[in-house]
């Protein structure tokens, strides 16, 4: 590996921020139009004719998963709550943007907002259109594990899902390695949790993510198009 140039003074410059590793346009498209799909495909099966009978064993299954399953949903079912997974996702985000550059910063709020606007009209608008009941309306006896109410409102898609695959999608070019992981291990763990407390279906957890996926590609599509992070001078 090449050393470090001196400056003027002759101290070594300091190494160039990584490199933003954007998804290349084809990547992007490529990327929008399967989870396009696949948003028209679960939206479809969600609003189909006995879509709750369907899944119903599954989502019983979840709700009282065999150990070590069940000892996992338990023990992070706290942080995701609505008063904790807030202050969480406060934490996460002033780790990647604490220490950012300010382009770099500027990049990642970019595409943070847009994912997360995108994200949230897009998943409200489909809940209004395909009219899904949450599953504690249609399965007695559901534990909601402590959840602070009973889940109300439209399952079909989980915005919780939508919101947090949009939000790690987003930032994935500009985060490093461990918030990654931590991104991934998020992006997992919710969508499971609000199945485990009842408030959503196998299928809604599709379907959010996808429409996580389409908002997240559309803020790479503008973050090639319109940088406002220049790539660090060659070696």
């Amino acid at each position: 590996m090449a050393a470090p140039r001196a400056s003027a003074q002759g101290q070594p410059d300091p190494l160039p921020a990584r490199a933003a590793r954007l998804a290349s346009p084809g990547t992007s498209w490529t990327v929008l139009v399967l989870s396009l799909g696949v948003l028209v495909v679960s939206a479809g099966l969600a609003a189909r004719p006995g879509a709750a009978e369907a899944q119903t064993a599954l989502v019983v299954w979840f709700n009282h998963p065999p150990q070590p399953l069940g000892a996992l949903f338990a023990l992070v079912n706290p942080l995701f709550r609505p008063v904790p997974l807030i202050v969480l996702a406060v934490v996460l985000a002033g780790w990647i943007l604490v220490p950012a550059t300010a382009a770099r910063r500027l990049e990642s709020l970019r595409a943070l907002a847009g994912a997360l606007i995108v994200a949230e009209l897009l998943a409200q608008t489909l809940k209004r259109v395909v009219d899904q009941p949450r599953p504690t309306a249609v399965v007695p006896g559901l534990d909601v594990h402590g959840y602070p109410q009973d889940p109300w409102g439209r399952a079909y898609p989980s915005a919780h899902t939508a919101l947090i695959v949009a939000a790690v999608a987003a930032l994935w070019p500009w985060i490093s390695r461990a918030q990654r992981w931590s991104g991934l291990a998020l992006a997992v763990l919710v969508p499971l949790n609000r199945i485990y407390i009842g408030a959503h279906w196998p299928v809604d957890i599709v379907g959010g993510a996808a429409v996580g996926l389409v908002a997240a590609a559309l803020t790479w599509l503008v973050a090639a198009r319109w940088p406002l992070e220049r790539p660090p001078p060659p070696p």
